[in-house]
C-alpha cells in the first residue's frame, strides 16, 4: 500500500533533506521497488562483464543501448522537486499531452498526474521493467491520464507522437538525440510546442546543431535544463528561414 500523499511533492530544504534524499523519501513512500530491480539488472550485467562499470553494463544486457546500468538511480533519475518547478512553469493545459523521452520509472508522469491531473503523459523508456514498474505504479495511484511504454528509440520505425509538450533527457546517444530533434524540426512547420532539455549534451547540440530551435523559441535557462517555447505564428519568416537552412 503506498503512503504518498500529493503534499509530499513540494521539496523544502527547511525539512533538512537534499534534493536527492528528498526522491529517496518519495520513492519509498510511493511504494516503488527501484533498488531490487537495478539491483536485479546490475546482476545480470556484472554477469556478462564482470570488471565493467555504469558506462558499459547497460549495453552489454540490451542490444548495445545505453541505460546506465549499475548507476546510482536516485542520479539517473530527474528528482522530483525538479519536475514540480518544470510542471509549474510549463502550467499545461486540459487535455494536452506531455512526452517523456527517456522516461525511467515515470516520475514526470506522477508529478503531472497530481498538479495537473487533465493532462496526458506518455513516457518512453527502453528497460521493460522499469515500464512495468512504472505502470504499476501509476496504478497504484490512480494516475489514469499516465502511462510508460517500452521503446527503442533508435529505430527507424520510431516516429516522435504530436504533443504540446516534449521531456528530452541525455540519453547517452548522441544519434538518437540528433534524430529527436530532426523530427521536431519537421514537426515545427505544421505544430506548436515546448521542449525541455535536460543536461548538457542535448542542449549542445540545440545551440550548435539545431539553432533554428533556439533562434525562434524564446529559451529559458535554468542550471540541469532549459525550456524552449515556440513562437506564437507558425507564418513567422524568421522562424520558416530557420528551418530552410537547415535543408
Amino acid at each position: 500500500m503506498s503512503a504518498f500523499i500529493p503534499e509530499l511533492l513540494i521539496f523544502n530544504p527547511a525539512d533538512g533533506l537534499s534534493i536527492l534524499e528528498h526522491s529517496a523519501m518519495l520513492d519509498h513512500k510511493i511504494g516503488f521497488k527501484i533498488e531490487e530491480i537495478e539491483g536485479e539488472l546490475l546482476r545480470q550485467a556484472k554477469s556478462v562483464l564482470p570488471s565493467g562499470n555504469h558506462k558499459v553494463w547497460g549495453h552489454s544486457i540490451h542490444q548495445g543501448q545505453q541505460t546506465w546500468v549499475g548507476l546510482d538511480h536516485q542520479i539517473l533519475q530527474t528528482p522530483y522537486a525538479e519536475f514540480v518547478d518544470i510542471c509549474h512553469f510549463l502550467k499545461p493545459n486540459k487535455g494536452t499531452l506531455m512526452v517523456d523521452l527517456g522516461a525511467g520509472y515515470g516520475r514526470l508522469g506522477i508529478v503531472l498526474s497530481h498538479l495537473f491531473p487533465e493532462v496526458n503523459f506518455l513516457g518512453f523508456e527502453f528497460v521493460t521493467e522499469r515500464v512495468l514498474e512504472g505502470n504499476r505504479i501509476f496504478s497504484l495511484l490512480h494516475c489514469s491520464k499516465a502511462f510508460l511504454k517500452r521503446e527503442d528509440l533508435s529505430q527507424e520505425s520510431f516516429f516522435l507522437p504530436e504533443a504540446e509538450y516534449y521531456f528530452i533527457y541525455d540519453l547517452g546517444n548522441i544519434s538518437v538525440l540528433r534524430k529527436i530533434l530532426t523530427q521536431l524540426s519537421v514537426m515545427a512547420e505544421r505544430k506548436r510546442f515546448k521542449v525541455v532539455a535536460r543536461g548538457k549534451g542535448i542542449r549542445s547540440l540545440i545551440q550548435y546543431e539545431h539553432p533554428w530551435l533556439s533562434q525562434i523559441f524564446e529559451a529559458s535557462h535554468f542550471e540541469n535544463y532549459s525550456i524552449y517555447s515556440m513562437s506564437e505564428s507558425l507564418e513567422d519568416s524568421s522562424f520558416l528561414n530557420a528551418l530552410e537552412d537547415l535543408e
